[in-house]
C-alpha cells in the first residue's frame, strides 16, 4: 500500500507538472492554407482576414505572368503570411487557349491550384509561341469538335501535357479535368461576375474586398496600396 500511495502521488505530481509546462506558441503558415470562395476562386491565407484582395486574371495574358512573377515572394512574405490580407484568383476568360489553362489550373482540387496556376504562367512565353507561329489554317482546326475535343486539340498544341506531367499528372488525369463540365461553369460564372457585375475589361484586374481597385493591373501600383493597409 505504501508503494502503490507513493507512485499515485508520483504519477499525480508528474501529470500536474506536464499540464504546467508552458506550450510553445506555433506560428501558422498563411501560404500553406487555400480554401475556395462562392465564386469559385482559389483563396491563399486567412479566411477571416480583414482585407481580402482579388485578382482577375487570364493565363493568355502576359501581363498576368508578369504579374505572377514580380509578386510571388513579396506577396506572400509581406502581406499574406502576416494573415491580415487573403489573395483570391478568379478567372476573366478572353479566349478557349485561356479556358483550357484555367480548366488544368484547377486539376487535382484546391490544394494544387497554386502549383498549377504557377507551371502554366512561368511557362507561358513558351506555350504561347505555339500559337502565335502558327498557321490560320491550324487555329481554325483547333475549332472543330465539342468543347472537350477543342479543349484537348489546344492542350496537345501547347503541351499542356507536358506541362502537366511535370507536376505528376498523366494524360488520362489531364482529359478527366478537361472534361470537367463543373470546372467550366464555375470559370465560366467568374468571368461573367467580373465583366457584369464588377465591369472589368482587361487583365489583371484587382478588387479588394470586391471593390474594383482602379487604374491598378500591375504589382508596382498594387504593393503600395496594400502596404497602406491596417494589420
Amino acid at each position: 500500500m505504501k508503494f502503490a500511495s507513493a507512485y499515485l502521488a508520483f504519477a499525480a505530481l508528474g501529470t500536474a507538472t506536464i499540464i504546467a509546462a508552458p506550450v510553445a506558441a506555433q506560428k501558422t503558415d498563411w501560404t500553406q492554407r487555400v480554401t475556395m470562395s462562392d465564386k469559385g476562386g482559389h483563396i491563399m491565407g486567412n479566411p477571416l482576414a480583414k482585407h481580402r484582395l482579388t485578382e482577375y486574371m487570364s493565363y493568355t495574358c502576359s501581363h498576368c505572368a508578369a504579374f505572377e512573377a514580380e509578386s510571388y515572394q513579396p506577396l506572400r512574405s509581406s502581406f499574406i503570411q502576416k494573415g491580415h490580407i487573403s489573395f483570391e484568383v478568379r478567372n476573366l476568360i478572353l479566349n478557349p487557349i485561356d479556358l483550357t489553362a484555367a480548366m488544368l489550373a484547377r486539376c487535382g482540387g484546391r490544394t494544387k491550384f497554386f502549383g498549377n496556376h504557377r507551371a502554366l504562367l512561368t511557362s507561358q512565353k513558351s506555350w504561347m509561341k505555339t500559337f502565335q507561329s502558327s498557321s490560320p489554317d491550324v487555329m481554325e482546326s483547333l475549332n472543330d469538335g465539342t468543347v472537350s475535343e477543342r479543349l484537348k486539340k489546344i492542350s496537345k498544341a501547347a503541351d499542356f501535357y507536358g506541362v502537366m506531367k511535370k507536376r505528376g499528372y498523366s494524360a488520362s488525369q489531364v482529359n478527366v479535368c478537361l472534361s470537367d463540365q463543373s470546372a467550366q461553369d464555375k470559370i465560366l460564372g467568374m468571368t461573367k461576375y467580373a465583366t457584369e457585375s464588377l465591369k472589368l475589361s482587361g487583365t489583371p484586374s484587382f478588387a479588394l474586398n470586391n471593390v474594383p481597385i482602379d487604374k491598378v493591373h500591375n504589382w508596382e501600383l498594387l504593393r503600395p496600396t496594400l502596404a497602406a493597409l491596417p494589420q
